[in-house]
């Protein structure tokens, strides 16, 4: 295995459970309700600017239009 993809690995494992024990402890500080809330929210932000890159790299797209003789 090459180191990049060790370091990978190794990273994703780590982000992974971070975020699992920011969940658990944000339950337990704000409560159930208050964290479905947040993560809803963090999903339609992450739709909505996923979908505005797509829209803006379709904009920026050079339309070419050739002329027949």
């Amino acid at each position: 295995m090459k180191q990049n993809q060790a370091q990978v690995i190794v990273v994703s494992l780590s982000s992974t459970l971070a975020a699992i024990s920011i969940g658990y402890l944000g339950v337990q500080i704000f409560g159930k309700n208050t964290m479905y809330t947040i993560t809803t929210a963090m999903l339609g932000l992450g739709t909505g600017g996923a979908i505005g890159q797509i829209l803006v790299e379709k904009r920026q797209q050079r339309v070419v239009q050739t002329q027949s003789k």
